[in-house]
């Protein structure tokens, strides 16, 4: 399995959270610790290289062209 697939443990993401200054009270965390493997995984589906001609910047224009 690829490394950047794996889901987070509940210590790595104890990890996160501690370094980011967040306590989850422990009758929220089973939900916490679910959506932010969600999102983790989310956010690689949405994270893909691109050429510079795929940047939004270079695919959508304001002026309109005839």
């Amino acid at each position: 399995m690829d490394s950047e697939r794996t889901p987070l443990s509940d210590s790595d993401l104890d990890v996160i959270f501690r370094a980011s200054e967040l306590m989850i009270p422990d009758d929220l965390k089973a939900g916490v610790y679910a959506a932010a493997r969600d999102l983790k995984q989310v956010t690689q589906l949405l994270r893909q290289p691109r050429t510079a001609a795929s940047e939004p910047s270079n695919i959508f224009s304001l002026i309109r062209r005839s």
